[in-house]
């Protein structure tokens, strides 16, 4: 018999047969096991899944709190992230992350991107969210001092693509979306290692100096093979729909469709981080507390966003037909 339980009542001795979750938050290290030791309860406890349906034929049972029988779900095995996929997930990674450096050293060196390079990235990463999306941001959430940078642009870069297919725009645009959000950080090559790489608090002078960065990165593609769109959403991903974002101060109308899809995508990736000196959120925390930040983003495709990643609200709208 299955029964669904709190992941804090995780015991060892227990038989896990799924996690439930938004596909997003559950595990990417998950499949049916036995619980057999502290670190694996300590595993479950910690993470960030919505509930344990153990089998109590081959297992322990909980021994506080109240449980209700459940039948075996339909979708139970596409709960589950085979180790086949993230290996394929963290291949996907290991070249686009490699490329991504070879880009940010030839743009602080001078050089021109090579748009073909790029958009190979871009297929890469669009192909992986297609097929293996869980795994791929799975393994981008931790993400270290020295690789933040690149790993961000890759997550966003395939939170876009995503959320474009969704959209149903076309897959010209879909390409494009992607490139930009591979991009959008560009002008950061220019900012002192120091700044990026501090644990803590910024300064306000250090901040003024981060906020350059839309500003240098526009600059800097002015110069390359790339889209107006492309250039749009490095020079204003930090525009915000009430005209309180940087650096032009625009609203409403005046940010693009692309510029408010990055919008979202880069706050999503920022907030849902493992980083040394901060907590991760989850993905319904995410959606929580975006929700609450009057005037930050489009409301309409706020929604549609984590409706596409599977976490819907009272407020999250699928889009028209």
């Amino acid at each position: 018999m299955l029964l669904r339980i709190d992941r804090r009542q995780a015991r060892i001795g227990m038989f896990v047969d799924h996690v439930e979750g938004a596909w997003i938050d559950v595990p990417i290290w998950f499949r049916s096991h036995r619980i057999d030791d502290d670190a694996a309860v300590a595993r479950i406890r910690d993470s960030r899944i919505s509930a344990v349906v153990i089998d109590l034929d081959k297992g322990v049972g909980p021994t506080q709190g109240p449980v209700a029988p459940l039948a075996p779900p339909k979708v139970a095995a596409a709960s589950k992230a085979p180790d086949p996929e993230m290996a394929k997930a963290k291949e996907t990674l290991r070249r686009t992350h490699s490329a991504m450096r070879q880009i940010f050293a030839a743009i602080r060196d001078g050089a021109t991107i090579d748009p073909g390079q790029a958009r190979a990235v871009v297929d890469e990463v669009a192909v992986a969210m297609r097929h293996r999306p869980r795994a791929l941001l799975g393994i981008t959430r931790l993400k270290s001092k020295d690789e933040y940078s690149f790993l961000h642009s890759v997550a966003v870069c395939a939170l876009m693509t995503h959320f474009g297919r969704f959209l149903h725009l076309d897959e010209d645009m879909v390409q494009q979306l992607g490139l930009a959000g591979l991009l959008h950080d560009i002008g950061k090559v220019t900012l002192p290692s120091e700044i990026l790489g501090k644990p803590g608090s910024l300064s306000e002078e250090e901040i003024e100096i981060v906020r350059t960065h839309p500003v240098e990165g526009f600059r800097i593609l002015q110069s390359q093979d790339v889209s107006d769109m492309v250039r749009d959403v490095c020079l204003h991903h930090h525009e915000r729909i009430d005209g309180r974002g940087y650096p032009d101060g625009l609203e409403g109308d005046q940010l693009s469709q692309a510029v408010r899809i990055s919008a979202i995508c880069d706050v999503y990736d920022a907030v849902t981080s493992i980083r040394p000196y901060k907590e991760a959120w989850s993905a319904k925390t995410a959606y929580r507390r975006m929700w609450e930040w009057d005037g930050h983003f489009d409301r309409v495709l706020l929604g549609q966003f984590f409706v596409s990643i599977g976490v819907t609200g009272e407020t999250s709208r699928r889009p028209d037909p």
